[in-house]
């Protein structure tokens, strides 16, 4: 998206700039013309050539100001957007930046999509208050960014990956059906059930437990991860480090 936003605005920098440099010169050009019927010939002729010369050399150069400054706000604009829309620790999307893209993929699903649905997976780490009791917060902090990371190698291209707040994640897809959202839930919690977080030598291991949602029409974003939740609950409720799938 930022790659998106850069490449037009360079693209309308550029477009800008060419378009006030040749309107510069063509008015000089012009008020001189209008200005100089008293001059002979060649005064009008070094006039001119003066009046061309000048707007083009000093237009381009004020040109590369204007853009050089606009870019430098450019950045801060996307550095306070980056901040605003990514959580601190792990650098995924935060609560806030999920609402709202979440939403607008729901709205997408109202223009049928041969066969796809939307899906969402809210994981949260099992046992997560044992981390920081034995091992300190910021083992528990480590956790949450490998976490974190494992969710975004395992998760389709494509997916929306966001930390919800404390130590629960979601991922939120494009699936075939039941089976599919099944087959990526597996691959999530194994993902994470085989790797190990090492801290000053001592080796965490962590797992997660899973709720799964599909989309149902007219579904809001709240209505799914609610449904997604209790899913959660139901997963957690029968012994951890496995996934439900809502009904």
């Amino acid at each position: 998206m930022n790659q998106d936003f850069r490449r037009q605005f360079w693209k309308q920098q550029i477009q800008t700039g060419t378009v006030v440099c040749v309107a510069v010169i063509i008015l000089s050009l012009a008020a001189f013309w209008v200005t100089s019927g008293h001059l002979d010939y060649n005064a009008r002729l070094h006039g001119m050539i003066m009046a061309f010369v000048m707007p083009a050399v000093l237009g381009p150069l004020a040109t590369v100001y204007a853009i050089r400054q606009n870019s430098r706000h450019l950045a801060l604009h996307l550095q306070y957007e980056h901040l605003a829309n990514s959580d601190d620790l792990t650098g995924l999307a935060n609560r806030r930046c999920f609402n709202r893209l979440g939403a607008a993929r729901l709205g997408a699903d109202e223009v049928p999509r041969a066969g796809r649905q939307t899906a969402l997976l809210i994981a949260d780490i099992d046992w997560f208050k044992r981390v920081n009791d034995e091992f300190g917060h910021e083992a528990g902090d480590e956790v949450l960014c490998h976490v974190a990371q494992t969710l975004i190698h395992a998760a389709p291209q494509g997916a929306l990956v966001a930390r919800l707040g404390g130590e629960e994640f979601t991922v939120m897809c494009d699936v075939s059906g039941h089976e599919e959202l099944s087959l990526l839930a597996e691959r999530l919690r194994r993902a994470t059930e085989s790797t190990r977080i090492l801290y000053r030598g001592d080796p965490i291991h962590v797992t997660i437990s899973l709720g799964l949602a599909i989309a149902r029409p007219g579904d809001t974003l709240s209505a799914l991860l609610s449904r997604a939740d209790k899913a959660l609950y139901g997963a957690k409720d029968h012994g951890r480090n496995r996934f439900t799938l809502a009904a």
